[in-house]
C-alpha cells in the first residue's frame, strides 16, 4: 500500500506559463513605472530636475540687448595740439556740386596742396593707418577738398568701386553727397581714375578738423598693389584767422 500523504501536488504546465506571464507582466509593469517617474523628476523645469541636479548645464553669458556706441580711439600719430583738439561753434560752407564743377574749371587749389605739414604715405595703405595734413588758411579763401582712386584697367576700376566705401566728414559731422561731385579722371601715364570732390566756399574762424575715411570692405586689388579689408584716415586739421 502506497503512502501519498507526503507528496506536493504536481504543477501542470498551463498553470506553469500561467505562473511565467504573470511574474513577466509584473516585472513590465514595474519598470514602466519606474521609467515614467525617472522621466518625471528628470524633465521638471529649472534646477528642480534630476538632469540640472546631476548634469548642470555650462553657464552662459549673455550680451546685453543694448550695446554701447563704440568709442573712437584718437590715431597714435596726432600730436598733444591735435588731440587737444575742440569742435568750434561754426563749421565751414560748402558748396554745391555746380560750385565744385566751376572750382575745378576755374583751377581752384587743392586743400592737400596748401599743407604747411604732409603725411609720409607708403604704397599700399593699412587699416587704422591715419594721414595728418596741417594747413592755415585766410579766413575767406575757398579751396577744393578731394579724394581719388585710380586703377590700371578701367574694368578693375569699376570692380573697386563696388566695395570702397568713401565718407567725407567736417568737424565731426558728416559731408552729404549733395555737396560731393563723382567724376571719373586720367592720370598722366593713362590709368583710370574716379574722384570725390568737394569745394569749401567760406571757413568760420577758428581750428576745423576735416577727414576723408576710406574703408575697403574686402580685400582690393587695384592692379598694381593688393589693399587689405579697413578703414584709413586723410586728416586736415585746418586753422583760419
Amino acid at each position: 500500500m502506497n503512502d501519498d500523504t507526503n507528496l506536493n501536488p504536481i504543477e501542470s504546465p498551463e498553470e506553469s506559463r500561467r505562473t511565467i506571464l504573470f511574474a513577466t507582466a509584473g516585472i513590465i509593469i514595474v519598470g514602466m513605472c519606474a521609467l515614467f517617474m525617472l522621466a518625471f523628476y528628470w524633465f521638471q523645469p529649472s534646477g528642480n530636475s534630476l538632469r540640472a541636479k546631476y548634469f548642470p548645464s555650462p553657464t552662459i553669458t549673455r550680451r546685453p540687448t543694448e550695446t554701447p556706441a563704440p568709442t573712437r580711439t584718437p590715431a597714435p600719430n596726432l600730436t598733444a595740439t591735435q588731440l587737444a583738439w575742440i569742435k568750434p561753434s561754426q563749421s565751414p560752407i560748402l558748396g554745391t556740386v555746380a560750385d565744385v564743377q566751376k572750382g575745378i574749371d576755374s583751377g581752384l587749389s587743392y586743400l592737400e596742396d596748401l599743407a604747411l605739414v604732409t603725411p609720409d604715405t607708403p604704397d599700399v595703405n593699412q587699416p587704422g593707418d591715419v594721414y595728418i595734413y596741417e594747413i592755415q588758411l585766410d579766413q575767406s579763401k575757398p579751396v577744393m577738398w578731394s579724394y581719388g582712386w585710380c586703377t590700371t584697367t578701367q574694368a578693375i576700376l569699376k570692380e573697386n568701386l563696388t566695395h570702397m566705401q568713401i565718407e567725407f566728414i567736417v568737424n565731426e559731422e558728416p559731408v552729404s553727397t549733395d555737396h560731393i561731385l563723382l567724376h571719373d579722371t586720367t592720370r598722366d601715364d593713362g590709368s583710370p581714375c574716379h574722384d570725390y570732390t568737394a569745394t569749401i566756399n567760406q571757413w568760420s574762424k577758428g581750428r576745423h578738423q576735416l577727414e576723408v575715411q576710406v574703408t575697403f570692405t574686402k580685400p582690393t586689388n587695384d592692379g598694381w598693389n593688393l589693399y587689405p579689408e579697413g578703414t584709413h584716415v586723410f586728416k586736415y586739421f585746418v586753422t583760419t584767422n
